[in-house]
């Protein structure tokens, strides 16, 4: 083979195990690092003693559009019993993320990840992804994309049966 294509596939390797190792990110059973160390815009509330999801979406995202409605319809449901929700945008312009947000006025806590470093630490690789964290702090779900009815009842089950924990 030719030293230059040996050298090629070689380097394309080294690509690929880059990219699966910050794919790997966040995953059931892990705790999740405090959100004070990334540069957020706006303040992310703790996450001790409360079922919170973490969602990260984007303004341009059309499975995020339809989540929106049926987050916030989650979160007013049990936000007394000790649920909340902190939607992390992933948009490059600030003013994409606001306008996005003008238009649902969510109740939730939402913060602008402008430095990329969370989503990056979390490898977030498809719009939604959500990470549904126990009392503790630890990761117990996670979900990719947005499937309707079918996300809603999972997430439903989840808040519920980690309420009672």
């Amino acid at each position: 083979m030719k030293e230059w294509l040996k050298i090629r596939i070689g380097g394309l390797a080294l690509l690929l195990a880059s990219v699966n190792a910050a794919a790997a990110g966040w995953e059931a059973g892990m705790d999740v690092p405090s959100l004070d160390k990334y540069s957020l815009v706006g303040d992310a509330p703790s996450l001790e003693g409360k079922v919170t999801l973490i969602d990260f979406w984007a303004s341009w995202c059309a499975p995020c559009k339809a989540a929106f409605p049926e987050m916030e319809k989650l979160y007013q449901e049990f936000v007394d019993e000790g649920f909340q929700i902190i939607a992390v945008s992933v948009d490059q312009k600030e003013r994409s993320m606001q306008q996005f947000l003008d238009r649902r006025k969510p109740s939730f806590t939402t913060v602008h990840d402008a430095s990329q470093k969370l989503v990056e630490q979390a490898g977030i690789q498809v719009m939604p992804t959500s990470f549904m964290i126990d009392k503790k702090g630890a990761i117990r779900f996670v979900h990719e994309g947005w499937h309707a009815k079918k996300s809603v009842q999972n997430l439903t089950e989840e808040i519920q049966t980690l309420l009672v924990e």
